[in-house]
């Protein structure tokens, strides 16, 4: 199935090369320095959203319904945000980021930056990532992971960065610091010694570096730091805790961590994990030059790692079904998996040199389904949404 999607991926490239050459718009669109867009109210809304918005000619099943599921997230998703971070919003080939873009500035998406366009001769597409935002984006910057395996050798994976200023208007500027990924997919079930769990966490490791570099050179402390995204780590560790009951469960089954969830957690922040965690040849430990404290959100607030992919629907006669048939293909079919994610840093908050202390005072998964369209969810994942809220207080 997936070397199809591969020779697809390939005759996508060179047979639509036109359609690519004919699209023009940037990979970004920043702040200059007579922008003006001021928060209304103090607060900021986030979304990170898988789009499943993959090159043409490439579905799971019958349809993709890809223009269909966009018109639908422009009208009725996009508008609920601030700022919104997408993956597998690919540009290649297609005509429907540009669509986005341009729709999204009419929202008042007034700024983006999204992964580099890539053409015929690069052998890759782009990674599909995008930032839009309501407020000004004053820096910007890119990492492209080292290639992927497998289809994930195709699109250039990576990480964006936007810095964007979040401030009322008549007072004094902050600024919030966002990163969304992709990073190396499984295909099928997931062993903690595979290559591609290897990769996977090599590239976390590429990320921990990038903000190691990024946030000194931006980031003034008080400034709230928050990194979204499909991880593609699944921090459930899938054991069923009442003997009685056959299936898996969102919520009382989803309590523990997966050792590659803990493993996710510690190379990020930069601890590093055990060698042998990966297998007794494995000799990296993927440890950072400096600890960053972060928090999954989710987690820490809910108490168990959600379904964001696979979700089931437990009939009353006690039939389990899968939630999604439409877009998932059959072997994720109720594979319950949670690997769609938003992280918080902000461990200085209180010393924020301006005294305005922003802090995460919502965060859930977000199934965006659709009601009375022939696709039943926005895409085969959820999405996950935030709020951050800002106050200001004296010493």
């Amino acid at each position: 199935m997936y070397l199809t999607s591969v020779f697809v991926v390939f005759l996508s490239i060179f047979g639509a090369y036109h359609l690519n050459m004919l699209s023009t718009s940037p990979n970004m669109q920043l702040a200059t320095t007579t922008s003006t867009s001021f928060m209304t109210t103090p607060r900021l809304r986030i979304l990170t959203q898988n789009m499943f918005m993959r090159p043409p000619l490439i579905k799971n099943n019958k349809s993709d319904w890809k223009d269909a599921r966009l018109d639908y997230f422009i009208e009725h998703i996009l508008p609920n945000y601030d700022v919104v971070c997408l993956q597998e919003m690919f540009e290649f080939a297609s005509s429907r980021r540009s669509r986005l873009f341009a729709a999204a500035e009419k929202l008042g998406f007034a700024y983006y930056v999204a992964s580099e366009r890539q053409y015929v001769w690069s052998a890759a597409i782009d990674g599909g990532l995008v930032i839009l935002s309501r407020f000004p984006i004053v820096a910007h910057e890119s990492l492209v992971y080292r290639r992927g395996m497998g289809p994930d050798w195709i699109p250039k994976k990576g990480v964006e960065y936007a810095k964007i200023a979040a401030q009322m208007e008549g007072a004094e500027a902050t600024y919030v610091h966002v990163f969304t990924t992709h990073t190396q997919a499984s295909y099928g079930e997931v062993v903690i010694t595979q290559p591609d769990v290897k990769r996977r966490l090599a590239q976390l490791f590429e990320f921990h570096e990038f903000m190691e570099r990024v946030l000194p050179a931006h980031r003034d402390s008080g400034e709230p730091v928050v990194l979204t995204g499909d991880f593609n780590v699944d921090s459930r560790n899938h054991v069923l805790t009442d003997p009685k009951i056959a299936y898996e469960r969102d919520v009382e089954d989803g309590v523990q961590t997966s050792d590659e969830g803990a493993g996710m957690m510690s190379v990020l922040q930069g601890h590093g994990i055990d060698p042998q965690l990966l297998g007794p040849d494995n000799k990296d430990t993927f440890k950072g030059k400096t600890i960053i404290e972060l928090h999954d959100t989710l987690r820490e607030r809910l108490g168990y790692h959600p379904v964001t992919f696979g979700n089931i629907m437990v009939d009353s006669d006690g039939t389990v079904r899968p939630r999604e048939t439409v877009l998932t293909t059959h072997q994720d079919n109720m594979v319950m998996h949670s690997i769609d994610y938003v992280m918080w840093h902000n461990p200085d908050a209180d010393s924020q040199k301006h005294r305005i202390v922003a802090k995460i005072v919502d965060v859930g998964v977000t199934p965006n389904f659709t009601p009375g369209q022939q696709f039943t969810q926005i895409s085969d994942h959820y999405g996950v949404s935030a709020e951050i809220h800002f106050s200001t207080e004296q010493k």
